[in-house]
């Protein structure tokens, strides 16, 4: 634990989380899409789930998979949803131009 917690906001966080598992396992792939969506949600790296593809068959590279995650979720998928949210977070820093590096428009 990072930070200190009350006990209304560990229940909370919990809640949160159990949520998040449940909607991970209860998540049934029906098209190739979804099922890096459910890979990636279920290992967090890209180069896993290129990795796990290649093993099952599939050619994918690590950008492939990045570009679905990133990808427009349909109105349905609550895990695409959450994963691309995710995923925009843990990349933020390297999406970032670097401030040292005028940029021009």
């Amino acid at each position: 634990m990072n930070t200190f917690r009350t006990l209304e906001q560990a229940k909370k966080d919990l809640q949160e989380l159990q949520n998040y598992v449940s909607l991970i396992d209860e998540y049934q792939p029906k098209v190739f899409k979804q099922e890096v969506i459910k890979i990636y949600a279920i290992h967090g790296s890209t180069a896993k789930v290129a990795a796990i593809l290649s093993n099952q068959g599939h050619h994918i590279e690590q950008e492939e998979v990045s570009n679905i995650i990133k990808s427009t979720p349909t109105n349905d998928d609550l895990l695409h949803k959450k994963i691309k949210s995710l995923f925009l977070k843990k990349t933020r820093a390297t999406r970032r131009t670097p401030k040292s590096i005028p940029r021009y428009y």
